[in-house]
């Protein structure tokens, strides 16, 4: 009886309502939507729609099913289950699902591809930390700083 009776609660039964804990919001790219242009968010956004441009979310892109993106896309995470045509740079993830395609090159720190996933182009995985380590070790190469302190501690001449 108690069970049905927490159903009678109209904070949890009203329907599309989000758990209060998630305080990020997603935006939707309808099916019948096309977007000629950019497109930035802080929010997630899910395409279903058709996108060509260039797309900056500093959270998650969802590519649905339909969806069909001839753009560049940067974000945290990167989800392909639809067709994407450009680069791709995720900051912590790219995802390819078993019917997405993928039609460029993918910078990002973790990369999965389903089985019948398809890819074609280029995988960089290195975050940008680990670009900026590399820099600076091919400038400490350039520069050996050894040779500077064991010239430097030269006795004095009498």
């Amino acid at each position: 009886m108690a069970v049905f009776s927490q159903k009678k609660n109209p904070e949890m039964t009203t329907p599309g309502q989000a758990p209060a804990a998630t305080s990020s919001q997603s935006s939707l790219v309808g099916k019948t939507l096309l977007v000629k242009g950019d497109i930035f968010s802080e929010d997630e956004v899910l395409i279903e729609g058709r996108i060509q441009g260039k797309i900056t979310v500093k959270n998650r892109v969802v590519i649905g099913r339909d969806g069909v993106v001839e753009a560049e896309i940067d974000a945290r995470e990167v989800v392909i289950k639809g067709k994407v045509t450009g680069n791709v740079r995720g900051s912590q993830r790219v995802e390819i699902v078993p019917a997405g395609i993928l039609h460029g090159n993918i910078l990002a720190p973790r990369v999965v591809i389903a089985d019948s996933g398809i890819f074609e182009g280029n995988i960089e995985m290195r975050s940008r930390e680990e670009k900026g380590k590399a820099g600076e070790e091919k400038a400490s190469a350039n520069h050996p700083q050894g040779n500077e302190a064991a010239n430097s501690q030269k006795p004095p001449h009498k």
